[in-house]
């Protein structure tokens, strides 16, 4: 398979790193200093005492690329509309389009037994732009549990024990392409599956992003930070809750033991991908995170009281900063 990964920064470079060390037929996009790193030197991958180095086919541009048979895209969600335009000229109607990302998806309500209303999802996708480029059966959602960070250009730490791959189709289809790239991350290194229930998965992980990620945001810590400290660790499990009441109206089983999902980052170091943007000044992912769970918790008639107190400070953060 022809792979490329339209953002390698910190998910989508490890990922470059150790699919490319598998032997994967990989091309990554990746602009400024880091895109110019990797194509002077490759990525390295620095993992505990293991460092991990890849040359990869590193491009500025998609349309330097020929048609690819899997595209991993791992940009973050403010920029999505952005690249949509340039999704057709790297697929084809067989190529399956990834993404790797967090964050509820525009294509998240298509199918649901709950019905949604169509704003929310317009925010995720202003002027229909992805949903004119790509066909729905192209589609692959994915969820990924790996923390990671750019520490240089060319170079990212990932600070996890376990790194996770769960693909899935929206319609629930079996794929043979997706197969066949969970068979190659799983020889990459990956705990990799493919599910029949990605939207599911999505909201559970999601919960372990609007639960710690904003309260990290606006404090500063990490995750074993907060998680260290019984007040902030009592409000992240609050948030969370609320969030799984969220989807299991939505029809979703989501586990009921909240502290069990938060006893894994317990004592570690992980500084999420949110802390991260609104330190370096980037657009945060908020619409497409707690601010999409707060919408659809309204939407639904549904009292969040304390997930919607959080959003609203982390929204005030992001409106202020800028």
């Amino acid at each position: 398979m022809k792979i490329c990964v339209y953002g390698a920064g910190a998910v989508g470079g490890s990922l470059a790193v150790r699919m490319g060390r598998a032997g994967a037929d990989l091309s990554v996009v990746a602009r400024g200093d880091h895109g110019r790193a990797i194509r002077q030197a490759g990525l390295m991958l620095v993992s505990g005492a293991e460092r991990l180095h890849a040359r990869v086919n590193c491009v500025e541009e998609p349309a330097e690329l020929p048609p690819q048979d899997v595209v991993i895209v791992a940009v973050k969600g403010p920029d999505l509309p952005a690249i949509a335009d340039s999704l057709p000229l790297i697929t084809t109607p067989a190529t399956r389009v990834v993404f790797a990302m967090n964050g509820i998806p525009w294509w998240f309500a298509e199918g649901l037994d709950v019905a949604l209303p169509d704003a929310i999802f317009e925010r995720l996708d202003p002027g229909a732009r992805l949903r004119r480029a790509l066909r729905s059966d192209q589609i692959v959602g994915c969820v990924i549990y790996s923390s990671n960070e750019v520490v240089e250009p060319g170079v990212i730490r990932n600070v996890s024990m376990r790194n996770r791959v769960i693909l899935g189709k929206p319609d629930g289809d079996a794929d043979a392409v997706v197969h066949s790239l969970v068979e190659l991350l799983q020889h990459a290194g990956y705990d990799a599956a493919q599910t029949r229930a990605i939207r599911e998965e999505i909201w559970i992980k999601m919960l372990l992003v609007v639960g710690p990620s904003p309260v990290c945001a606006l404090t500063g810590g990490t995750v074993g930070d907060l998680l260290n400290d019984e007040a902030s660790r009592a409000l992240i499990a609050m948030v969370m809750r609320e969030g799984a009441a969220i989807g299991r109206r939505l029809g979703f089983a989501i586990p009921d033991d909240i502290a069990a999902m938060l006893a894994f980052y317990r004592d570690k170091p992980v500084r999420p991908s949110l802390l991260q943007d609104f330190e370096a000044g980037r657009t945060p992912e908020l619409d497409n995170g707690i601010l999409a769970f707060s919408a659809i918790a309204a939407a639904l008639g549904l009292r969040v009281p304390t997930l919607d107190n959080v959003a609203t400070l982390v929204r005030l953060k992001r409106d202020l900063s800028t």
